[in-house]
Parts: structure tokens; sequence; C-alpha cells
């Protein structure tokens, strides 16, 4: 019970979260066409284009970890799993999921450090729209608090229920 409303719960903030990255790629393909057109046609800038899709390529690519690993689309390596079954394969994958906790859990804490002090500081960009730089902290950390959701939603699923066969075909 507890791991079904852990999974419902993790796979619909990372659900959430994707949306709001294809938004963001929306967003990008607007302000590249209008920049493009005030640059073709009136002879001059929005002066924020590569700022703003900067940040929101880095939004987007960390708030799509989540769903991208729920649904296994991430980039795999699964040489060994087609060899090895039973308590090994759920031992492996067990291992695999904890060192990619353990990476992501020391880059969240990372920008957690760097997003209080950018929030205390008050600290912007160095351009003309002086955007707090706080704000694309807090997607990436965001991003990553999902993620390290769905990895221990994952694991503790594993560790429940084993791993499904269709997980197995489908790498």
């Amino acid at each position: 019970m507890l791991t079904k409303n852990l999974m419902a719960l993790s796979n619909s903030l990372g659900t959430y979260a994707m949306w709001i990255s294809a938004a963001l790629l929306c967003y990008i393909v607007i302000h590249i066409n209008i920049e493009i057109f005030f640059r073709t046609f009136l002879d001059t800038s929005t002066f924020s284009m590569d700022e703003f899709v900067g940040y929101a390529i880095g939004a987007m690519t960390f708030l799509s970890l989540s769903h991208t690993f729920q649904n296994r689309k991430h980039i795999r390596v699964s040489i060994l799993q087609s060899v090895i079954r039973g308590r090994v394969a759920i031992f492996v994958e067990l291992i695999c999921i904890a060192c990619t906790f353990g990476i992501t859990l020391f880059l969240a804490r990372f920008i957690f450090r760097t997003l209080s002090r950018d929030f205390n500081r008050g600290t912007v960009s160095p351009t003309l729209t002086e955007t707090p730089i706080w704000l694309i902290d807090g997607a990436i950390f965001v991003g990553l608090v999902l993620f390290l959701l769905q990895l221990f939603t994952i694991a503790l699923c594993i560790i429940v229920h084993g791993i499904p066969d269709e997980r197995l075909k489908r790498d």
C-alpha cells in the first residue's frame, strides 16, 4: 500500500514536472522566433534571448529527470541485465540505484547550498534583465529532489516486488 501511494505521488509529481519542461520547450521556440523576427524586420533585439533560453534549457533538463527515469527512457547500459536473473538482478539494480542516489544527493546538496546563498544575497545575473539567479537554482534543485524521490520509490518497489519481467524485456 505504501509503495503504491508513494509510486503514485512520485509519478504524478514527475509528470507535472515534465509538463513544465514541455511548456519551457514551447517558450524557447517562441522566444527564439520572436528574436529572429525582431532582428530581421525591426533591427532590434529582446536582449535576453540567450540568457532566458539557457535558463529554460537548464530547468527543462533537470525537471525532466524524474519522468524520464520513471518511464525508463534514460540512457542505460543493460548488458548485465540480459544475463543475470533473480536475486542477483535485484542486487545489481539496487546497487546501481544506490550509486545514482548518492551522486544525485551530493549534487542536490551542492545546488541547495548555492540556492540558499544566491537567495540570501539577492544575487542577480550580470545582464540587462538582472534575473534573480536563485530562480534557476530552484528549478534545478526541484528537479533533483523529484529525481531522488523517483529513485527511492523505484528502489522500494524493487525491494518489495522485485524487478518486473516487463521492465527487463523493455531494456
